[in-house]
């Protein structure tokens, strides 16, 4: 995609506003050097020297979309604790708005990690996975009705399979979407993808597509292009099959899908969080007007920038518009040598 043309489309991205569902966490990171081991136990000692706190999950969705320019509302569930609070205030810094219902029956999710550079040392998970039921489920409901009365020009949902979408929910969402015309991104996981049959467009990676029909990737190993399809015939929906460093495979229907490689080459500092980016990407690029396959170019330059830094973090306009000209450049290399 000509640079011209990819700048129109992030240019035209503030104009939009999106709402976000799904499971909101906490991410704490606990950076530091590993010098000697424990006298005490065969285990490295952390000599912590820096601490950070990110939104992750569907926050991480928000997070993307929001530091791209988009008016972002984010609707989940956290615990009745004070981690629920620290969620809240790491929204506000990364430009997005929670609403957050606090359930009493459960605590925020929280994951720590320790890190030495951009290697894990340890992850710790603080969290509790049941649905939502009752009065919870039905505070979630009425803040989706009333976010999506007050207008938005779209929907991501973001689950992580920790319990905010439920069967309801998702009617629910996908009732108003038809009644509003609003397209539905669903990154769902396969226990939860029959809830979102006829969404505009599911972005599951290989693993997950195979599950989503029913098969074990590694006892069955389906092609990409044959893969897209079913997937495509079984939700109803539009296709994109996240690759990983590999690019993307699109199917929408007809007789062939397309293949999008990934052109942009980046030392992998860490790939968490690659998936929220890719997400947010296509459905701007939709808003916006792109082709399936421009879309997809614009969801995997995203993914390049994000899998070059550390922790689940956004991206930027500026971030997303250097990698695409980086891409030009070398590509006019390779032109003027061949």
């Amino acid at each position: 995609m000509e640079i011209t043309r990819a700048n129109e489309l992030i240019d035209s991205f503030n104009k939009y506003r999106v709402l976000v569902v799904g499971d909101v966490l906490l991410d704490h990171y606990v950076h530091g050097g590993v010098e000697r081991l424990n006298p005490e136990a065969p285990v490295p000692i952390l000599r912590a020297t820096e601490e950070r706190e990110e939104t992750g999950g569907a926050g991480n969705v928000a997070k993307n979309a929001a530091q791209l320019g988009v008016e972002t509302v984010l609707v989940s569930v956290v615990g009745d604790d004070e981690v629920a609070a620290r969620v809240g205030l790491a929204a506000q810094r990364e430009g997005y708005r929670p609403v957050l219902v606090r359930d009493a029956s459960r605590q925020t999710i929280r994951k720590v990690r320790y890190l030495v550079g951009s290697q894990h040392l340890l992850r710790v998970d603080y969290e509790d996975t049941h649905d939502i039921s009752g009065m919870v489920e039905e505070q979630v409901l009425q803040a989706i009705r009333d976010e999506v009365a007050a207008g938005v020009d779209a929907v991501i949902v973001s689950d992580y399979a920790k319990g905010v979408v439920t069967q309801k929910v998702a009617e629910t969402l996908l009732a108003l979407a038809s009644q509003r015309d609003l397209p539905v991104a669903a990154d769902v996981k396969p226990s939860r993808a029959q809830y979102f049959l006829g969404a505009t467009f599911v972005s599951p990676n290989i693993k997950e597509a195979h599950e989503y029909i029913g098969l074990n990737h590694q006892e069955r190993p389906l092609a990409p292009a044959e893969l897209a399809k079913m997937v495509y015939l079984k939700m109803c929906a539009d296709v994109y099959l996240t690759l990983g460093k590999d690019g993307m495979y699109v199917y929408c229907g007809g007789e062939e899908g397309t293949y999008v490689p990934q052109e942009n080459v980046v030392e992998v500092a860490d790939e968490s969080g690659a998936g929220d980016t890719s997400i947010v990407l296509l459905l701007l690029g939709r808003l916006a007007g792109a082709t399936e396959e421009e879309a997809s170019y614009l969801a995997n330059a995203g993914g390049a920038v994000v899998v070059s830094k550390v922790g689940s973090v956004g991206i930027t306009c500026d971030e997303l518009r250097n990698m695409v000209a980086r891409r030009q450049r070398y590509a006019q290399k390779e032109s003027r040598l061949s």
